[in-house]
This record gives structure tokens, C-alpha cells and sequence, in this order.
């Protein structure tokens, strides 16, 4: 027979629910009283659904270059009356005054592990957005240089996008990622 061993908090939880289960037999106002993670949890929030619960502001007076490198900072506000949350990376995109996509859509960041943002009526949660300039260009591949028209950005699992003025180089072909969302949301 082969004996695993216990560790400390497994042999304090065995114990716990020994004796939530012993309070239970003895008396059913003891077992009602007892504690249940479930009803100490935060409550459900649902998924900010987009451009219909959210405004994307990229404040340009945050703009900053670091190593030719042009970082914004997209603000997300919710502007619904209830909570929402947000979580990951948001998906963006370049596009031209027509609505065409330019180039690649921005490469994400390394953090595989995304925080839920809970955002409560008026409150807003940031990412930042690499732009690499000087990776567009007719020589790098880009196909034709364009000027981009707006940020097309979508939040995980929406289909309604939200739009931000970018007027920046962009490439015009799909292949060659220019941009790079840093971080994935946070408060």
C-alpha cells in the first residue's frame, strides 16, 4: 500500500471540515453559520462588451520615445452605469481613412498570465502600445509606407471595436509587425 504524505494544510483542512461536518450532525443552525468560500467570493462581473461599454483615449501629451521607439499609452473608461472587467491584450490594428487594415496587427507582449481588471462606472485601465518607426519602410518589406487614419482596437472576445486618431506611418502589407502592445490591461 502505498502511503502519501500529508501535508500541514491538507491535515488542517481535513480537520476543519471534520468538525464542520461534526457541528452539522449536532445542531442544523451550526451548519447554516459556516463558512463557504463561495459566499465570501467577489461577485461575477461581466465582460466590458467593447465600444458600447468602453472609450479608447490615447493621450499624446504620454507619448514618450525610448530607443526610437514611440510608446502611447491607450486608456480604456468605462462609460456604462455597472462594473465591467477587462483581461489580456487588446487586439490592434491600423487602418487607413477607408477602414483598409495596414500591415500586421500589433505583436503582444510576454506575459502569459493577464489580471482581471475590474472597472467600475468612470474608471479606466491602461495598456501601452510600441510603435517601431523605423521598421517601416519600402526596404523592410513594409510594401507602400501609408499614413494611418486611426487605431482599430477590439477587447478579448468583442466585436465591437474602438477607434483612437493615430496619424502615423504604417506598412501597407500584412507580415511585418510594427507595433507591439507591451503589457496586457491594467488598473
Amino acid at each position: 500500500m502505498i502511503h502519501l504524505p500529508v501535508h500541514p494544510m491538507t491535515g488542517r483542512l481535513i480537520t476543519v471540515v471534520g468538525a464542520v461536518a461534526a457541528a452539522c450532525a449536532i445542531s442544523s443552525t451550526a451548519c447554516a453559520a459556516t463558512y463557504t468560500p463561495a459566499a465570501h467570493a467577489a461577485p461575477a462581473v461581466a465582460q466590458c462588451a467593447g465600444a458600447s461599454d468602453l472609450t479608447l483615449k490615447v493621450p499624446v501629451s504620454q507619448e514618450h520615445t525610448t530607443g526610437g521607439i514611440k510608446y502611447y499609452t491607450l486608456e480604456f473608461t468605462n462609460k456604462s452605469k455597472s462594473t465591467c472587467a477587462v483581461s489580456g491584450y487588446p487586439y490592434v490594428t491600423m487602418i487607413s481613412k477607408s477602414g483598409k487594415q495596414l500591415g500586421s496587427p500589433a505583436g503582444r507582449g510576454l506575459m502569459t498570465i493577464a489580471p482581471l481588471v475590474r472597472l467600475a462606472p468612470g474608471a479606466t485601465a491602461h495598456t501601452t502600445l510600441a510603435y517601431h518607426g523605423a521598421m517601416v519602410s519600402t526596404a523592410r518589406g513594409c510594401g507602400p509606407v501609408a499614413t494611418a487614419y486611426e487605431l482599430r482596437v477590439y477587447v478579448a472576445g468583442q466585436k465591437l471595436a474602438l477607434y483612437s486618431a493615430m496619424g502615423v506611418h504604417a506598412c501597407s502589407n500584412t507580415g511585418h509587425v510594427y507595433l507591439t502592445v507591451t503589457q496586457p490591461f491594467r488598473a
